[in-house]
């Protein structure tokens, strides 16, 4: 895995307003976008655009190509009033965003105007936007899902039974499964907002949440959590196929896919600060392991098809190559964590702490 061209360039100093005080910035590697004076928190890429959402509030959209910020999603009167949580990009390029503020805003592809999607009574954890951009599914602290006609910006149904905050949900065709803070994971018929499942047998809240399609149609539900393991669930038989202790003494940070169907392979983050490649066609056995990527903790997961990058709470990304498990490079890209990433054809772009996003082009 090669790096970036720019992973090293002449230094770039300059001045910015950051948690409301006046800082000097530095920086040797990549192109440096400032988004926002606070942390930023989510970001969603389609094509050559991104989006990020912060905790001033706003969304900023960035073309990745030319660095250039193209839109600011808040105004005095369309937006958000709290931390931007979770974002989503629509096929159309509409935007939809959830935040501190129980509500969700579904922006239209150009200018800074949007439809406030109401209903839930507790902060957006996340939201996710159909293949198709008919239709949208969100979680929240109110321990509800609720499905969206993107079209009549209604909702169509709610999924109620979680007795808990859910914290996470992954989306795969007419399943859905969603995680909570107690440890539990529901599984739900999209088409009939029907609860199919209740999984147990985590303990602390879920932290992490990956769907891995089946021929048939219905996915494999992997679910990491406080308690460090990592579960395999089959939906078929409602069944706990596979446990391990993968991090154990800490939780489960992140959980990543690569993009290859044939053989695909598991990636794994911890808080104990390990990287995990766990192959399903062996019975999720670990192929590799690799220990000490961070002296700090482990913020964030992009995973390709050969690699995969981690971000760390001192703002270095590493690149591990998922074949031979062995990292590398480490790449600068800030101070502080790294909350979100994401890769476009010719480009890897992160963000997070500082409110900046790092473009590396390769």
């Amino acid at each position: 895995a090669e790096g970036p061209k720019n992973a090293i360039v002449p230094v770039k100093e300059w001045v910015s307003v950051k948690h409301g005080k006046e800082v000097h910035n530095k920086c040797s590697s990549g192109r440096v976008v400032d988004i926002s004076d606070r942390n930023i928190l989510c970001m969603s890429l389609l094509g050559e655009k991104a989006i990020l959402g912060s905790a001033d509030h706003g969304l900023k959209e960035v073309n990745i190509r030319s660095g250039q910020q193209m839109r600011n999603l808040y105004t005095e009167r369309f937006g958000h009033t709290e931390w931007v949580t979770t974002v989503s990009h629509c096929p159309d390029g509409r935007v939809l965003s959830g935040a501190q503020d129980s509500k969700l805003c579904l922006w239209n592809a150009s200018g800074v105007s949007c439809v406030d999607l109401t209903g839930h009574l507790g902060a957006i954890s996340r939201v996710r936007v159909d293949g198709v951009g008919k239709l949208a599914i969100s979680g929240s602290y109110d321990r509800t899902l609720s499905v969206w006609d993107l079209r009549s910006k209604r909702a169509m149904a709610s999924c109620t039974g979680h007795n808990a905050p859910i914290m996470d949900f992954v989306w795969w065709d007419h399943i859905v499964a969603s995680g909570d803070r107690s440890g539990i994971v529901k599984a739900w018929d999209t088409n009939h907002a029907q609860c199919i499942a209740t999984l147990k047998g985590h303990k602390g809240h879920i932290t992490a949440m990956l769907a891995i399609p089946d021929g048939d149609g219905v996915p494999t539900i992997l679910t990491g959590a406080q308690d460090g393991h990592i579960r395999v669930w089959d939906l078929r038989q409602k069944l706990n196929t596979f446990n391990m202790a993968c991090h154990p003494g800490g939780a489960v940070n992140d959980l990543g896919v690569t993009v290859q169907r044939d053989n695909a392979l598991v990636v794994s983050t911890g808080a104990d600060g390990r990287l995990l490649v766990l192959e399903p066609r062996a019975g999720y056995r670990p192929i590799h392991e690799l220990a000490g990527l961070t002296e700090d903790f482990l913020y964030s997961l992009l995973v390709l098809d050969a690699v995969a990058f981690v971000g760390d709470g001192r703002g270095k990304v590493s690149c591990v190559d998922l074949q031979d498990g062995q990292k590398r490079y480490v790449l600068e890209a800030g101070e502080n964590a790294i909350r979100c990433m994401a890769a476009s054809t010719s480009s890897l772009i992160c963000a997070g702490d500082d409110g900046n996003a790092v473009i590396f082009d390769f």
